[in-house]
């Protein structure tokens, strides 16, 4: 997990983790759903959007440019996924507390 935080900004594949930890991708991928409850990719999504929501709340950078940075593929990628964990696009987060 901490490794995962520390590189949100690039692209983490399971098979980079797994080198780093000498497990079997397969065998790493298992083990972190039954210690989780999650599959490791989604893990990655959740913690990308939560920060995103941070960089959504204290910067100015546009949607675009925080999708990108958190390596999604393109902005639609973006809020698909931002809405799926949010429930709201990344727009409509920004815009909740203006009047």
């Amino acid at each position: 997990k901490e490794y995962i935080y520390l590189h949100l900004f690039e692209e983490i594949t399971l098979q980079h983790i797994a080198k780093g930890t000498g497990y079997n991708p397969h065998y790493l991928s298992q083990l972190f759903k039954k210690e989780t409850g999650l599959t490791l990719m989604n893990y990655i999504q959740r913690e990308r959007i939560e920060e995103a929501k941070k960089l959504l709340d204290h910067s100015s950078d546009t949607i675009a440019r925080i999708g990108a940075r958190l390596t999604f593929y393109d902005q639609a990628h973006f809020i698909k996924v931002f809405k799926k964990y949010v429930a709201i696009t990344p727009r409509q987060y920004r815009n909740r507390h203006k009047i």
